[in-house]
Protein backbone atom coordinates (compact mmCIF):
# COMPACT_ATOMS: atom_id res chain seq x y z
CA UNK A 1 0.00 0.00 0.00
CA UNK A 2 1.48 3.13 -1.14
CA UNK A 3 2.22 5.52 2.37
CA UNK A 4 1.35 8.79 0.24
CA UNK A 5 -3.01 7.68 0.09
CA UNK A 6 -2.68 6.85 4.43
CA UNK A 7 -1.44 10.09 4.93
CA UNK A 8 -3.65 12.18 2.43
CA UNK A 9 -6.50 11.63 4.89
CA UNK A 10 -4.86 13.33 7.81
CA UNK A 11 -3.70 16.07 5.58
CA UNK A 12 -6.83 17.12 4.05
CA UNK A 13 -8.52 17.07 7.58
CA UNK A 14 -6.03 19.36 8.33
CA UNK A 15 -6.39 21.59 5.48
CA UNK A 16 -10.02 21.80 6.21
CA UNK A 17 -10.13 22.97 9.90
CA UNK A 18 -7.09 25.36 9.10
CA UNK A 19 -9.11 26.55 6.15
CA UNK A 20 -12.42 26.83 7.85
CA UNK A 21 -10.93 29.26 10.83
CA UNK A 22 -8.84 31.42 8.45
CA UNK A 23 -11.38 32.32 5.86
CA UNK A 24 -14.32 32.78 8.73
CA UNK A 25 -11.55 35.45 10.14
CA UNK A 26 -11.02 36.55 6.93
CA UNK A 27 -14.87 36.71 6.07
CA UNK A 28 -15.45 38.68 9.25
CA UNK A 29 -12.89 41.35 8.14
CA UNK A 30 -14.25 41.56 4.95
CA UNK A 31 -17.50 42.23 6.16
CA UNK A 32 -16.65 44.94 8.46
CA UNK A 33 -14.75 46.93 5.40
CA UNK A 34 -16.01 48.77 3.02
CA UNK A 35 -16.72 47.32 -0.06
CA UNK A 36 -14.11 48.64 -2.91
CA UNK A 37 -13.62 46.42 -5.95
CA UNK A 38 -10.68 44.55 -3.89
CA UNK A 39 -12.47 43.64 -1.03
CA UNK A 40 -15.45 42.31 -3.52
CA UNK A 41 -13.07 40.30 -5.30
CA UNK A 42 -11.19 39.12 -2.00
CA UNK A 43 -14.51 37.90 -0.38
CA UNK A 44 -15.70 35.99 -3.37
CA UNK A 45 -12.23 34.23 -3.54
CA UNK A 46 -12.95 33.73 0.43
CA UNK A 47 -16.41 32.20 -0.25
CA UNK A 48 -14.86 29.83 -3.32
CA UNK A 49 -11.97 28.65 -0.70
CA UNK A 50 -15.16 27.87 1.73
CA UNK A 51 -16.62 25.92 -0.80
CA UNK A 52 -13.56 23.72 -1.63
CA UNK A 53 -13.10 23.38 2.36
CA UNK A 54 -16.28 21.68 2.20
CA UNK A 55 -15.30 19.04 -0.18
CA UNK A 56 -12.59 18.40 2.14
CA UNK A 57 -14.40 15.64 4.15
CA UNK A 58 -15.77 14.06 1.52
CA UNK A 59 -11.82 14.03 0.30
CA UNK A 60 -11.14 12.23 3.52
CA UNK A 61 -13.91 9.59 3.68
CA UNK A 62 -12.72 8.71 -0.12
CA UNK A 63 -9.20 7.90 0.78
CA UNK A 64 -10.04 6.27 3.81
CA UNK A 65 -13.41 3.83 2.51
CA UNK A 66 -13.02 4.34 -1.64
CA UNK A 67 -11.52 0.83 -1.88
CA UNK A 68 -14.85 -0.36 -0.30
CA UNK A 69 -17.17 1.62 -2.42
CA UNK A 70 -18.72 0.29 -5.50
CA UNK A 71 -17.88 1.71 -8.99
CA UNK A 72 -21.64 2.95 -9.62
CA UNK A 73 -22.83 3.22 -5.88
CA UNK A 74 -24.67 6.51 -4.86
CA UNK A 75 -21.94 7.48 -2.30
CA UNK A 76 -19.44 7.11 -5.02
CA UNK A 77 -21.20 9.37 -6.65
CA UNK A 78 -21.93 11.61 -4.40
CA UNK A 79 -18.15 11.89 -2.80
CA UNK A 80 -16.99 12.22 -6.83
CA UNK A 81 -19.79 14.94 -7.71
CA UNK A 82 -18.72 17.35 -4.40
CA UNK A 83 -14.78 16.27 -4.95
CA UNK A 84 -14.02 17.23 -8.43
CA UNK A 85 -16.55 20.00 -8.93
CA UNK A 86 -15.78 21.87 -6.00
CA UNK A 87 -12.11 21.37 -6.86
CA UNK A 88 -12.30 22.55 -10.07
CA UNK A 89 -14.62 25.61 -9.66
CA UNK A 90 -12.78 26.82 -7.03
CA UNK A 91 -9.38 26.65 -8.81
CA UNK A 92 -10.57 28.70 -12.01
CA UNK A 93 -12.70 30.75 -10.26
CA UNK A 94 -9.83 31.48 -7.89
CA UNK A 95 -7.73 32.56 -10.71
CA UNK A 96 -10.62 34.42 -12.61
CA UNK A 97 -10.88 36.49 -9.55
CA UNK A 98 -7.09 37.14 -8.78
CA UNK A 99 -6.69 38.58 -12.53
CA UNK A 100 -9.82 40.69 -11.83
CA UNK A 101 -7.98 42.16 -8.70
CA UNK A 102 -4.81 42.59 -10.84
CA UNK A 103 -6.83 44.63 -13.30
CA UNK A 104 -8.36 46.89 -10.97
CA UNK A 105 -5.36 47.58 -9.23
CA UNK A 106 -3.67 48.56 -12.07
CA UNK A 107 -6.58 50.87 -13.48
CA UNK A 108 -7.17 52.57 -10.32
CA UNK A 109 -3.30 53.70 -10.36
CA UNK A 110 -2.64 54.04 -13.82
CA UNK A 111 -5.79 54.31 -15.75
CA UNK A 112 -8.29 55.77 -13.70
CA UNK A 113 -9.95 57.42 -16.51
CA UNK A 114 -10.35 54.63 -19.35
CA UNK A 115 -13.32 53.79 -19.93
CA UNK A 116 -12.83 50.50 -20.61
CA UNK A 117 -11.80 49.54 -17.05
CA UNK A 118 -14.50 51.58 -15.10
CA UNK A 119 -16.34 48.15 -14.61
CA UNK A 120 -13.35 46.89 -12.27
CA UNK A 121 -13.61 50.81 -10.60
CA UNK A 122 -17.20 50.36 -9.64
CA UNK A 123 -18.63 48.16 -6.93
CA UNK A 124 -21.69 47.15 -8.80
CA UNK A 125 -20.40 46.28 -11.99
CA UNK A 126 -17.71 44.39 -9.99
CA UNK A 127 -20.73 42.10 -8.24
CA UNK A 128 -21.93 41.26 -12.05
CA UNK A 129 -18.18 40.75 -13.17
CA UNK A 130 -18.25 38.40 -10.02
CA UNK A 131 -21.78 36.51 -10.55
CA UNK A 132 -21.06 36.16 -14.38
CA UNK A 133 -17.68 34.25 -13.28
CA UNK A 134 -19.19 32.34 -10.84
CA UNK A 135 -22.15 30.89 -13.96
CA UNK A 136 -19.18 30.82 -16.54
CA UNK A 137 -17.16 28.56 -13.88
CA UNK A 138 -20.34 26.03 -13.12
CA UNK A 139 -21.47 25.92 -15.91
CA UNK A 140 -18.30 24.47 -18.08
CA UNK A 141 -17.34 22.18 -15.13
CA UNK A 142 -20.84 20.83 -15.16
CA UNK A 143 -20.13 20.50 -18.73
CA UNK A 144 -17.30 19.08 -18.54
CA UNK A 145 -17.97 16.27 -16.76
CA UNK A 146 -20.85 15.64 -18.56
CA UNK A 147 -18.89 14.82 -21.50
CA UNK A 148 -16.69 12.78 -19.55
CA UNK A 149 -19.46 10.26 -17.83
CA UNK A 150 -20.82 10.27 -21.86
CA UNK A 151 -17.15 9.13 -22.81
CA UNK A 152 -16.62 6.88 -20.21
CA UNK A 153 -20.37 5.15 -20.82
CA UNK A 154 -18.57 2.62 -23.34
CA UNK A 155 -15.99 1.52 -20.92
CA UNK A 156 -15.72 -1.09 -18.93
CA UNK A 157 -16.07 0.46 -15.40
CA UNK A 158 -13.54 -0.02 -12.91
CA UNK A 159 -14.88 -2.13 -10.03
CA UNK A 160 -14.17 0.22 -7.24
CA UNK A 161 -14.71 3.89 -6.76
CA UNK A 162 -11.22 4.35 -6.17
CA UNK A 163 -10.27 3.24 -9.48
CA UNK A 164 -12.88 5.02 -10.93
CA UNK A 165 -11.70 8.56 -9.55
CA UNK A 166 -8.10 8.24 -10.14
CA UNK A 167 -8.72 6.94 -13.50
CA UNK A 168 -11.36 9.12 -14.75
CA UNK A 169 -11.67 9.10 -18.68
CA UNK A 170 -7.82 10.67 -18.98
CA UNK A 171 -7.69 9.43 -22.14
CA UNK A 172 -10.48 11.31 -23.31
CA UNK A 173 -9.29 14.91 -21.20
CA UNK A 174 -6.79 16.28 -23.68
CA UNK A 175 -8.67 18.59 -25.03
CA UNK A 176 -10.25 19.85 -21.63
CA UNK A 177 -6.94 19.48 -20.27
CA UNK A 178 -5.00 21.96 -22.89
CA UNK A 179 -8.04 24.59 -22.36
CA UNK A 180 -7.25 24.64 -18.78
CA UNK A 181 -4.02 24.84 -19.54
CA UNK A 182 -4.43 27.44 -21.85
CA UNK A 183 -6.51 29.27 -19.66
CA UNK A 184 -4.35 29.32 -17.02
CA UNK A 185 -0.88 31.01 -18.95
CA UNK A 186 -3.25 33.50 -20.43
CA UNK A 187 -4.09 34.40 -16.88
CA UNK A 188 -0.46 34.09 -15.75
CA UNK A 189 0.25 36.48 -18.27
CA UNK A 190 -2.23 39.83 -18.24
CA UNK A 191 -1.56 39.45 -14.18
CA UNK A 192 1.86 39.51 -14.83
CA UNK A 193 1.31 42.40 -17.43
CA UNK A 194 -0.97 44.27 -15.12
CA UNK A 195 1.74 44.27 -12.24
CA UNK A 196 4.50 44.86 -14.27
CA UNK A 197 3.17 48.06 -15.88
CA UNK A 198 1.60 49.44 -12.36
CA UNK A 199 5.30 48.83 -10.68
CA UNK A 200 6.93 50.92 -13.21
CA UNK A 201 4.00 53.32 -13.27
CA UNK A 202 4.48 53.34 -9.07
CA UNK A 203 8.86 53.61 -10.00
CA UNK A 204 8.56 56.46 -12.67
CA UNK A 205 5.92 58.36 -9.86
CA UNK A 206 7.65 57.49 -7.22
CA UNK A 207 11.17 59.96 -7.96
CA UNK A 208 10.64 63.57 -6.79
CA UNK A 209 6.85 63.66 -6.99
CA UNK A 210 4.15 64.38 -4.87
CA UNK A 211 2.73 60.43 -5.58
CA UNK A 212 5.79 59.39 -4.24
CA UNK A 213 5.52 61.13 -0.62
CA UNK A 214 1.72 60.27 -0.48
CA UNK A 215 3.08 56.68 0.08
CA UNK A 216 5.49 57.49 3.14
CA UNK A 217 8.40 56.15 4.13
CA UNK A 218 8.69 52.36 2.98
CA UNK A 219 5.54 52.61 1.28
CA UNK A 220 6.19 51.84 -2.25
CA UNK A 221 8.23 49.01 -1.53
CA UNK A 222 4.95 47.82 0.62
CA UNK A 223 3.13 47.77 -2.44
CA UNK A 224 5.57 46.14 -4.44
CA UNK A 225 5.53 43.11 -1.66
CA UNK A 226 2.06 42.79 -1.66
CA UNK A 227 2.08 42.63 -5.71
CA UNK A 228 4.60 39.81 -5.33
CA UNK A 229 3.25 38.02 -2.71
CA UNK A 230 0.03 37.74 -4.59
CA UNK A 231 2.21 36.57 -7.65
CA UNK A 232 4.11 34.12 -5.95
CA UNK A 233 1.01 32.32 -4.48
CA UNK A 234 -0.40 32.24 -7.70
CA UNK A 235 2.47 30.41 -9.30
CA UNK A 236 3.48 28.15 -6.19
CA UNK A 237 -0.37 26.82 -5.78
CA UNK A 238 -1.30 26.46 -9.39
CA UNK A 239 1.55 25.97 -11.84
CA UNK A 240 2.52 22.83 -10.84
CA UNK A 241 -0.87 21.35 -11.04
CA UNK A 242 -1.08 22.96 -14.59
CA UNK A 243 2.65 21.65 -15.85
CA UNK A 244 1.93 18.34 -14.57
CA UNK A 245 -1.43 18.49 -17.18
CA UNK A 246 1.37 19.18 -19.94
CA UNK A 247 3.32 16.61 -19.51
CA UNK A 248 0.35 13.83 -19.21
CA UNK A 249 -0.72 15.43 -22.15
CA UNK A 250 2.33 15.23 -23.96
CA UNK A 251 2.94 11.58 -23.17
CA UNK A 252 2.30 8.58 -25.36
CA UNK A 253 -0.12 6.50 -23.39
CA UNK A 254 1.38 3.62 -21.75
CA UNK A 255 0.57 0.45 -20.56
CA UNK A 256 3.53 0.26 -17.89
CA UNK A 257 1.88 0.03 -13.88
CA UNK A 258 4.44 1.25 -11.92
CA UNK A 259 4.34 4.42 -14.90
CA UNK A 260 0.56 4.82 -14.20
CA UNK A 261 1.08 4.44 -10.63
CA UNK A 262 3.76 7.37 -10.87
CA UNK A 263 1.60 9.69 -12.49
CA UNK A 264 -1.69 9.09 -10.19
CA UNK A 265 1.03 10.15 -7.42
CA UNK A 266 1.80 13.33 -9.01
CA UNK A 267 -1.45 14.05 -9.92
CA UNK A 268 -2.52 13.26 -6.40
CA UNK A 269 0.41 15.97 -4.55
CA UNK A 270 -0.05 18.74 -7.28
CA UNK A 271 -4.06 18.79 -6.48
CA UNK A 272 -2.70 18.91 -2.84
CA UNK A 273 -0.83 21.96 -3.63
CA UNK A 274 -3.42 23.43 -5.51
CA UNK A 275 -5.59 22.67 -2.47
CA UNK A 276 -3.35 24.73 -0.43
CA UNK A 277 -4.55 27.88 -1.54
CA UNK A 278 -7.72 27.67 0.30
CA UNK A 279 -5.80 28.17 2.93
CA UNK A 280 -2.70 30.65 2.00
CA UNK A 281 -5.16 33.21 0.15
CA UNK A 282 -6.90 34.07 3.40
CA UNK A 283 -3.59 33.97 5.53
CA UNK A 284 -2.39 36.65 3.24
CA UNK A 285 -5.45 38.62 3.41
CA UNK A 286 -5.03 38.95 7.28
CA UNK A 287 -1.32 39.59 7.17
CA UNK A 288 -1.34 41.95 4.77
CA UNK A 289 -4.36 43.80 6.89
CA UNK A 290 -1.81 44.22 9.78
CA UNK A 291 -0.76 47.68 10.71
CA UNK A 292 3.14 46.51 9.59
CA UNK A 293 2.02 45.55 6.29
CA UNK A 294 -0.09 48.67 5.11
CA UNK A 295 0.70 51.59 2.99
CA UNK A 296 1.03 54.85 5.45
CA UNK A 297 0.26 57.94 3.40
CA UNK A 298 1.92 60.76 4.43
CA UNK A 299 3.43 59.39 7.15
CA UNK A 300 6.39 61.43 8.25
CA UNK A 301 6.31 63.51 5.29
CA UNK A 302 8.65 66.15 4.84
CA UNK A 303 7.67 69.80 5.58
CA UNK A 304 6.09 71.73 2.34
CA UNK A 305 8.70 73.98 1.11
CA UNK A 306 7.19 77.26 0.98
CA UNK A 307 5.52 78.29 -2.34
CA UNK A 308 5.98 81.46 -4.48
CA UNK A 309 4.06 82.75 -7.19
CA UNK A 310 5.92 81.44 -9.55
CA UNK A 311 5.55 77.97 -8.45
CA UNK A 312 2.16 77.74 -8.34
CA UNK A 313 1.20 76.43 -11.39
CA UNK A 314 3.89 73.71 -11.89
CA UNK A 315 2.27 72.33 -8.69
CA UNK A 316 -1.62 72.49 -9.76
CA UNK A 317 -0.66 70.99 -13.24
CA UNK A 318 1.22 68.18 -11.62
CA UNK A 319 -1.57 67.51 -8.86
CA UNK A 320 -4.25 67.56 -11.99
CA UNK A 321 -2.51 65.00 -14.33
CA UNK A 322 -1.50 62.51 -11.32
CA UNK A 323 -4.31 60.26 -10.43
CA UNK A 324 -5.70 59.84 -6.89
CA UNK A 325 -3.90 56.24 -6.10
CA UNK A 326 -5.86 54.57 -4.03
CA UNK A 327 -4.38 51.30 -3.25
CA UNK A 328 -5.98 47.86 -1.54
Amino acid sequence: EDHLFSVLPWLYLSLAIVGFLANGLAMWDLRRSEKTPTVIFTLNIVMSDLMVCCSFPFRVAYYISGHGWGSGSSVCLTVEFFMISCFYINLYCNMSFLLWTSINRYATVVQPRWGIFQAFRQPKLCWIICIVTWIFGIIAISGSRGYIAKMNTSEQRPKTCFEKVMNKGMEHLHVLHGMGVGMFFFILGLMLVSYSLLIFHLQKVRGGSMVGAGFGPGGGLKVRRKILASVVLFVACFLPYHVQRIRITASPETEDCLQKHENMRVKTLTILVAALSCCLHPVLHLMLRLPCCRVKRNARAPPKPEITRSQVTPIIQATELTPNIRYE
